[in-house]
């Protein structure tokens, strides 16, 4: 036996054998092999094309099925089926495709595929939900990206370099913010938006001409009223949101916005994003990507929005069992008791 090898172990994974003394090296024999695992079968080695061209060759020059088995590391069986099979057909056998043969996509599976995404224009893995998985992941990727349904995006598999964020607590905090739509229906008019962070529900969306501080405080009332009032909203440093003067200097005058003034009304918070620093906001940049794929299959904003929080899955949410934005919000919710012995409700993170 292989002086590396010892009897007390039973599998390859216990056995601190080097590489070069590993199966199929002439260091271990077969011998070896079956004293450590207890069978022969797995010894085997696939032949590649080259070593049974070479076992023909050498039979056919008068060595034995023994010997050449012996040379290849095989069993005496193996190579008499390949020099049968020479014989018989006057070819070398081929060696194919290891694993399960790949079933061919059938037209039924494309237009099954391609009837899903019209009614709800997702992505590979949301499809894949909605078709109830009934056809794979690799299927549906396949049929998308041939319609030309998927666009490769390298920047996905980049390393992030901030941390993600996200409040435990429906109403926690919101995030808002003016975005002017690309949709020809709505040219010229400006959305602005309020989404929980915990959830992804959109509490509030409406589109407005100007994109002023007194537009974003009609909307976020209409928000407040169907929703309730979130602890904080997360905005950016827009003139609409924050007033001349800054509130957060020590010195110097501050004139408080419209928006400002509401938020200190109904006592919420307002955090501001860094300057610069989009990323702060990113849960609002990406439903406004959303929206700017999906909108066109909808009558209107409304249309989408209900789409949005009461069908359409999220993949930040709990995928297993189909959750919404708007049964997230509801699930997530802080109870009065919540509220009672932990005052700081409202600022407690995934991250802790």
């Amino acid at each position: 036996m292989c002086s590396h090898l010892s009897k007390k172990y039973k599998d390859v994974k216990k056995c601190s054998v080097p590489k070069s003394c590993r199966l199929g090296v002439a260091k271990c024999t077969q011998q070896d092999y079956i004293k450590l695992y207890g069978t022969q079968k797995q010894m085997k080695p696939k032949l590649t094309a080259k070593s049974i061209r070479y076992a023909i060759r050498q039979l056919e020059n008068g060595k034995s099925t023994k010997v050449v088995a012996k040379e290849l590391g095989v069993s005496q069986r193996h190579i008499q089926r390949l020099y049968a099979e020479y014989k018989k057909t006057g070819m070398i056998h081929s060696q194919g495709t290891p694993g399960r043969p790949i079933r061919p996509i059938s037209a039924a599976e494309i237009k099954t595929v391609l009837d899903v995404h019209n009614q709800d224009p997702a992505g590979v893995r949301r499809t894949v939900k909605n078709l109830g998985n009934h056809i794979s992941q690799r299927r549906v990727y396949s049929i998308m990206k041939t319609n030309k349904l998927v666009i490769p995006s390298p920047a996905k598999a980049k390393k992030r370099k901030w941390v993600r964020y996200e409040r435990i607590y429906s109403n926690a905090m919101w995030h808002t913010d003016w975005h002017e739509v690309k949709d020809s229906r709505m040219k010229g008019l400006n959305l602005i938006t309020y989404l929980d962070d915990a959830s992804r529900c959109v509490t509030g969306a409406a589109l407005f001409k100007d994109a002023t501080s007194h537009n974003a405080v009609l909307a976020l009332r209409g928000a407040i009223k169907q929703f309730g009032t979130p602890a904080t909203i997360l905005s950016d440093n827009g003139s609409c949101f924050v007033g001349r003067g800054g509130r957060k200097k020590s010195s110097g005058t501050w004139t408080p916005t419209l928006f400002e003034s509401e938020l200190l009304r109904l006592n919420i918070g307002l955090i501001n994003s860094r300057p610069y620093h989009p990323q702060t906001n990113d849960k609002l940049e990406r439903f406004h990507r959303s929206l700017e794929d999906e909108i066109w299959h909808y009558g209107n904003l409304d249309d989408y929005v209900e789409f949005y929080n009461e069908r359409r899955i999220h993949f930040s949410l709990d995928i297993d069992i189909y959750e919404t934005p708007l049964m997230a919000f509801y699930h997530k919710q802080a109870t009065e008791d919540t509220r009672e012995h932990n005052p700081d409700w409202m600022e407690v993170d995934i991250n802790g």
